[in-house]
């Protein structure tokens, strides 16, 4: 089966080390996160970090079809993740409308 483009984005995220996991890490960025990414059977305890990073970091923030982000990155646990790369976070950005399960957080439920 071929990989779909976002599943090769993320993975050269994953590769480069430009990619964070999970809510508590997201919190504990300091600097650096371009996109954040959320699957949709996150729950709210998850998004809030997400969501506040969001207006932190004054990046975009997208949402996926539910269990899609945890199957494209090979770790089902995860619900919420941020890429730290401009040039990755800007190729997985530009995939919004081509790829279906993508769709670009505006406020409000999902």
């Amino acid at each position: 089966m071929e990989k779909s483009k976002l599943e090769t984005y993320l993975g050269f995220c994953i590769r480069a080390g430009k990619i964070v996991f999970g809510a508590e890490m997201i919190e504990r960025q300091k600097k650096g996160i371009k996109l954040l990414l959320a699957d949709g059977s996150a729950g709210k305890n998850s998004l809030k970090p997400a969501i506040n990073a969001k207006e932190k970091f004054a990046c975009p923030l997208l949402m996926m079809a539910e269990n899609v982000l945890g199957e494209v990155l090979h770790r089902p646990a995860v619900k919420v993740a941020a890429v730290t790369d401009e040039h990755l976070a800007s190729a997985i950005l530009s995939l919004v409308g081509v790829e279906p399960q993508l769709k670009l957080y505006s406020g409000g439920n999902n």
